[in-house]
Formats: structure tokens, C-alpha cells, sequence
């Protein structure tokens, strides 16, 4: 593992750095970074245009490239290989071109409905919408999904069933990045069969955790995103059987997928091609390319040292749990662990740990995390709809890698442990503040909270100050937290309203509903056109805590400054 995690520049940076995002991106091995430093340097030529002998060669470095992925994921030929932007152009494309079909009644498409699962991507979430949208005037198309128990538990007899003669498309992740579990996807395809039904399968997250093979899967389409195998951003693929290939009609047309072309022909070049219009992103390709050769080549060894990793990881949950039993209520179930894991008896998952704390906002503990120099993902990792149907606002997001270590993850044990102990108290005041100087601390109902943080210095100190503030927030009734008042915001759910001139508002998150307090009582003491003429975002920088926004929080709260300032 040593050895594996000396190959990752990454890890000699001057900030020690746990990183633990790799479900959103992975780092990048030194011979992906060579591969993409020679592509652009001495491999700077365009492909499939030319026949001089150095843009000869970068088609033939390209197409190697294709190759590699094919290898990768046990296609029948290269050929069976697009390249996109990502996996989410890859679904685009797909979805297009099944909805043009569909159109002309080609005997592919049967049926009117789509079946997907609740805890999609939003990637396999909306092209398949939008699909059912623009074929509303010809086929009265839906979507159903099917979601698992309210712990996020899948029952697969249950998407068994869903399947009928009437299904068109079953769309499934090969592993969910919110849940982190592996679905049947050989099975699922082989029910979609029976019925005729074409399978399509986002694979971005499988791909550099679990062996890949198309063949023994079946399906009709699997997509990837190099950037989440190792690989550079802004270029993935897209595999599709023959068949469909034929089929499908181009996403884009312009150079590059051209046979013929006048005023009055025109005619395509056969797949893979006629999907790759234009120059595409040739240094991205390659670098793929070398992340797909890298990952067969590692794939044994990263497969057992990812299953060490999450079983260590689960235990060491499993002793804080013990350490910090509770007996509180969240959205989920009255249980007496103060970590809920979620889709925890999944039969089959990745190391991908997705859980929620009972009475702790997950963006409250994201900040101390962040400040120990721990990187991880909280929120609804673009699964909305699976947050609204376990009733929660997002999780806590571990994914880990073959390069990560029982070390870090002590340092998230112990750092995670040291959150809670801070965010969690009788009084709302956070505990065992040891790291904090509290001499010029404390919280006053009679001092304006815009004047309790002229004197502060410091990050701990500020934080602290927003942290105790949030008890000042005028609360908005949980009546109004519908759509007409929620505020749309990336990490946190916030609502505003204003009733009798005054503003209410609020926040799961201590952190935020202290800047909101901050905001509100401000507003509140202005004229409607004395708020449209105030700078609120300059004032929050006055106050010294604009630093304690992460860019996501900031567009959120300019929102909510919007609002104000109406």
C-alpha cells in the first residue's frame, strides 16, 4: 500500500492533507500526469486529420487510449468505446438518441416508461426527464422510480417487480455515490431483458473500486468519468453494444465524424466516430488512457486494501458510537447511536461510508473538519431526491481509496469525535472548547450581535461567536419551511420569511443560523429602501467572518442578501 500511495504527488504537498472525497474525484498518479505533460508538449497534434508522421502517431497514442478503457471494462472491441466530456454527456448522448428513436418508432425503444432508482446521480436523473418531457406530446412516457427502505436499504424484488412489459429503459448506477452500495446489475439487466427493456448504466463510481465486465453484465450502455479512476477531468466515455451503436443517431455533428459532405449529402462515419465531433480533448483522452492501464494494472491490490480500509473504518465508527451513545431522534429513527449509517445492510458496498448524526448539522461539523485539513463531502451529493425520501438534508460523505491509510483514518476518527464533543450540549453552547480561547467569548441578549464581534480575533474565536449567536436567530415557524420560503443553497438548507416587516429565518446548521441571525437582525433595522441601498455581503466582511464561508455556503447566503435586499 506503501508503495501504491508513493506513486501520488498529491501526498508530498507542504499541507498534509486527509482526504477522503474520492467518490467526488481521485488524485492523479505521477504516470497520468507524465501521460498528459507529454500529450501536451510533444504530442501537440490533432487526431484523425492528418497523416504526417506526428499527428499520425497521436491518433495511433489516441486510439491506444481506446484500447485501454475497452480492456478495462471487457468490451468486445475498441469500437464499442465513445469518448465525451464525462459520464454525464455519455448519458446525454444516450438519452438523446433513444429519444430519437423513439420517435421513429425504431423497434429498439419498446414500451412507455423508465424505471430508475431513487438514489441516482442527478446525471441519471435528468436526461431521462427531460427524455420523458420532449416525448409528451407523441408517448405518454413516465418515470418511476423505486427507492429502498427508509434506512437505505434496497429490496431488489421490489425493482424486480416494477419491471413490465411496459418498461422502455431501466437506468441504474453500478454503485451509488450517496449510498456507496453495488447493485445486481447483471440481474437487473437480465429482468430489463425479459421484457425487452434496454439497461443503461452509470458505472462512475464502480469502475476504479470493483472489477468492470460489460459482457457478463449484459447491458446495453455503461458510462464513465476518467477524474473518478485516477484520471484527468473534462473527459470520460461511453460504452454501447453494437446494436445500439448502429442505432443511435449523432448527439452533435460538425468535423471529425464526417464521411461525405456537400449542399446536398451528407454522410456520417460509423461509431465510434460519428459521436466525437470536433477536435476533442486529446491530452484528456491520453491521460485516461494511462489511468485505465494503471487501474487493471493495480486492480487486485486496490480491491483489498479498499475492503481492509472500510472494515477498519466501520469498526473504528462502531467504538466512537459506544464512546458517544445518545438517545435522540433524526429524520431516520429514534436509536440510541449518535452515528446513523446509511444503506448500512446493503449486502455489497464499495468503501463508501454515508452517515448522519443525530442533532448535528453535517455542515457544522464539515467547518471543524475542514479547519483539521480534512477533506470530505457532506450534503446530498446530488442525489436530492434520495435525501427527500429518507427524510434527511444529506449525509456525511467518507469514500476512501487503495492510498488511504489506518492512520488517516484515526485522524478522522479522533478529529470527528472532537467535532461532536463541541457541537453537542445541553445549553447550545458548544463543549469541550479546549482548542478555543474563551477569555473573549460570551454571548449577550442586550449587546447588538453585529457589536460582539468588534473585538475578536482569530478564527477559533469568531467561530465560536457565530456558533453562540445562532441562539439569537428570529426562528421562522416550521410551518413555513415549504418551497415559497426555502432558500436554495448547495450544503445546507436555509428558509426565509418575512411577516410585519420583520425577517425570520432558519437553519439546521449552528454555523449558519448564527450568520443568518447576523444578516437578520442587521435587516431588521432597516427601511425596505435603506435594505436595497445596504451591502451586507461588506458588512459580514466588516464582522470578520466572511472566511468562515466555503464558496458553496457564499452563494447561498447571497441568495439570502438578495432576499433581504428585494
Amino acid at each position: 500500500m506503501r508503495e501504491f500511495r508513493q506513486q501520488f504527488p498529491f501526498f508530498d504537498t507542504s499541507t498534509p492533507s486527509i482526504y477522503f472525497d474520492n467518490a467526488a474525484t481521485t488524485q492523479k498518479p505521477q504516470c497520468v500526469i507524465d501521460a498528459i505533460e507529454h500529450a501536451n508538449i510533444q504530442q501537440s497534434a490533432n487526431v484523425h486529420r492528418s497523416s504526417y508522421q506526428l499527428a499520425a502517431s497521436v491518433t495511433d497514442a489516441y486510439e491506444a487510449a481506446r484500447n485501454n478503457v475497452a480492456a478495462l471494462i471487457n468490451a468486445p472491441s475498441a469500437r464499442n468505446i465513445f469518448w465525451s466530456k464525462g459520464a454525464t454527456e455519455s448519458l446525454n448522448l444516450i438519452a438523446h438518441g433513444l429519444g430519437e428513436l423513439c420517435l421513429a418508432e425504431h423497434a429498439m425503444w419498446q414500451g412507455d416508461e423508465i424505471i430508475i432508482l431513487t438514489s441516482e446521480h442527478h446525471a441519471n436523473i435528468l436526461p431521462w426527464q427531460q427524455l420523458a418531457s420532449k416525448l409528451s406530446h407523441f408517448k405518454s412516457l413516465r418515470i418511476t422510480p423505486v427507492s429502498p427502505d427508509f434506512n437505505g436499504n434496497y429490496d431488489y424484488a421490489v425493482l424486480r417487480a416494477a419491471i413490465t412489459n411496459n418498461t422502455a429503459i431501466v437506468a441504474v448506477a453500478h454503485v451509488s455515490n450517496a449510498l456507496g452500495c453495488v447493485h445486481p446489475v447483471a440481474a437487473i439487466t437480465q429482468w430489463a431483458h425479459q421484457h425487452n427493456a434496454l439497461c443503461i448504466v452509470d458505472g462512475t463510481q464502480a469502475i476504479a473500486h470493483i472489477p468492470v465486465d460489460v459482457q457478463a453484465l449484459h447491458c446495453d450502455a455503461y458510462v464513465g468519468s476518467s477524474h473518478k479512476m485516477f484520471g484527468p477531468t473534462g473527459v470520460g466515455f461511453g460504452y454501447a453494444t453494437h446494436a445500439l451503436l448502429d442505432a443511435l443517431p449523432p448527439y452533435q455533428v460538425g468535423g471529425e465524424m464526417i464521411e461525405y459532405v456537400s449542399f446536398d449529402e451528407v454522410r456520417f462515419q460509423s461509431y465510434p466516430l460519428k459521436f466525437e465531433a470536433g477536435t476533442p480533448n486529446i491530452s484528456g483522452v491520453l491521460g485516461m488512457g494511462m489511468a485505465a492501464n494503471f487501474v487493471l494494472q493495480h486492480q487486485a491490490m486496490i480491491i483489498q486494501s479498499e475492503h481492509v480500509l472500510m472494515q477498519y473504518l466501520l469498526g473504528q465508527l462502531t467504538v466512537l458510537n459506544d464512546e458517544l451513545a445518545v438517545t435522540t431522534e433524526i429524520g431516520l429513527a429514534s436509536t440510541n447511536n449518535i452515528i446513523i449509517i446509511i444503506g448500512a445492510q446493503n449486502p455489497e458496498r464499495i468503501s463508501l461510508c454515508s452517515f448522519v448524526l443525530n442533532g448535528i448539522s453535517h455542515y457544522d461539523v464539515l467547518r471543524l473538519l475542514d479547519k483539521d485539513n480534512i477533506a470530505l463531502r457532506v450534503g446530498h451529493h446530488c442525489a436530492m431526491p434520495l435525501m427527500q425520501h429518507l427524510g434527511i438534508d444529506g449525509t456525511i460523505r467518507v469514500s476512501l481509496c487503495a492510498y488511504n491509510t489506518d492512520t488517516e483514518i484515526d485522524g478522522f476518527i479522533a478529529a470527528l469525535r472532537s467535532a461532536i464533543k463541541r457541537l453537542v450540549s445541553s445549553d447550545d453552547v458548544i463543549a469541550n472548547s479546549r482548542a478555543f480561547d474563551t477569555s473573549s467569548v460570551a454571548f449577550s441578549a442586550s449587546t447588538p450581535i453585529g457589536d460582539q464581534f468588534a473585538a475578536l480575533q482569530g478564527y477559533d474565536v469568531v467561530f465560536r461567536q457565530i456558533m453562540l449567536s445562532s441562539k439569537a436567530c428570529p426562528l421562522l415557524s416550521e410551518q413555513y419551511h415549504t418551497a415559497d420560503y426555502h432558500v436554495a443553497g448547495c450544503e445546507v438548507d436555509v428558509w426565509l420569511g418575512q411577516f410585519a416587516g420583520q425577517f425570520y429565518g432558519f437553519a439546521n446548521s449552528k454555523i449558519i443560523k448564527g450568520l443568518l441571525a447576523i444578516l437578520l437582525e442587521k435587516a431588521n433595522t432597516l427601511t425596505p429602501s435603506q435594505r436595497t441601498r445596504f451591502d451586507f455581503t461588506e458588512y459580514l466582511a466588516q464582522l470578520g467572518v466572511s472566511h468562515h464561508l466555503s464558496q458553496s455556503r457564499v452563494d447561498g447566503l447571497s441568495r439570502v442578501i438578495a432576499r433581504l435586499s428585494a
